[in-house]
C-alpha cells in the first residue's frame, strides 16, 4: 500500500494497521529497529484504545502473567520493563541508555504484542497481519 504525503483526514485504526504492515515489512527484510519502531507505535495506539474502552490490552496481559511477578510486584514497573526497547528507540532523556541490547526476537514480539491489541479491538486484518498470523511470507 502506498501512501501520498498530502492533507488528509485519517482514522487512528487505519493509521495503526498502516504503521503494523510497515513493521511486518520490515521485520521479513531483517530490518528490526523499524520493525520495533514501527509494531510499537501501532501497539501502543491499539492499546490505549483499549484502555479507555477499560479493557485490559497486551502489554498488561503479559505484565500480569505470574511469571512476571517476579521483576517487580508494582505493574507499573513491569510494564517499564516490557515497553524498555521500544522506549530506548524513541527517547534520549538519559545518557546512561544511549547504549542498549535489543534480542532478536523483539521485534518479533512488538509485533505480536500490536497484532493481540488489534485483535482484541477486534481490527479487521489486512493481508501482511493475516500472513504473519499464519507465518506465510511466500
Amino acid at each position: 500500500m502506498r501512501q501520498t504525503c498530502y492533507e488528509k483526514s485519517v482514522n487512528k485504526i487505519e493509521m495503526a494497521k498502516i504503521q503494523l504492515d510497515a513493521a511486518i515489512a520490515a521485520y521479513v527484510q531483517g530490518r528490526g529497529i523499524e520493525a520495533i519502531t514501527l509494531a510499537g507505535a501501532a501497539e501502543e495506539i491499539f492499546g490505549a484504545m483499549l484502555s479507555r474502552d477499560g479493557k485490559e490490552n497486551a502489554v498488561e496481559k503479559i505484565a500480569n502473567l505470574p511469571s512476571m511477578r517476579q521483576i517487580s510486584p508494582k505493574i507499573k514497573v513491569r510494564i517499564d520493563y516490557l515497553n524498555d526497547v521500544r522506549n530506548n528507540l524513541k527517547h534520549a532523556k538519559d545518557k546512561l541508555e544511549d547504549n542498549f541490547f535489543i534480542a532478536e526476537f523483539d521485534p518479533f514480539i512488538m509485533i505480536v504484542r500490536a497484532l493481540g491489541n488489534a485483535e482484541i479491538l477486534n481490527v479487521k486484518d489486512s493481508e501482511s497481519m493475516r500472513k504473519f498470523r499464519i507465518n506465510k511470507f511466500t
